[in-house]
């Protein structure tokens, strides 16, 4: 009995100390960016979804020294939904690094995607990423991790050990 009651308050210790992803209800708006690595004075194309016909979307990269505005997004389609597909060139003076590209609309809806940007290099150009030839240049990518997921993995790490050590100890 009082195994069982350990190995249930170890379980809830653990699932407390996963974090939860954020999960969108239907229509939320919702975008994707391609590639999802891209050099800077590389093109993105970016697609959003769910949204309302006629909403016009302002799309931003925001990193860590600050926010790059990229332009506009005005939604197309039917009915209830519609969504747009824009593409945009990554100015050549981007800092590489890690970002969230932004698309905000004037009536509050706002939607996220990641996005990695690594140095410019000679073959960047106005084309998609899948349409230019290989260059063998190395991208670097921030591989960091945020503290909390640091510590979450850490705490995940101890119950799982507490709870072998009880298994072994009974």
């Amino acid at each position: 009995m009082k195994m069982r009651f350990i190995l249930r308050l170890m379980f809830a210790v653990a699932f407390a100390a996963v974090p939860l992803g954020a999960a969108l209800a239907h229509g939320e708006p919702v975008i994707a960016v391609e590639p999802a690595v891209a050099a800077a004075g590389g093109q993105i194309i970016i697609t959003g979804t769910e949204m309302e016909p006629g909403e016009v979307f302002t799309i931003t990269l925001v990193g860590v020294a600050g926010s790059i505005p990229l332009g506009e997004a005005t939604v197309i389609g039917e009915g209830e939904e519609g969504g747009f597909t824009v593409t945009f060139i990554i100015p050549v003076e981007t800092v590489p690094g890690s970002y969230t590209v932004s698309a905000a609309a004037e009536d509050g809806d706002t939607t996220t995607a990641d996005l990695t940007i690594t140095a410019p290099s000679e073959e960047a150009s106005a084309a998609p990423a899948a349409a230019q030839e290989p260059s063998g240049e190395l991208h670097e990518i921030d591989r960091s991790k945020p503290v909390s997921q640091v510590i979450a993995v850490a705490i995940v790490i101890a119950v799982s050990a507490a709870a072998g050590f009880v298994l072994i100890r009974s």
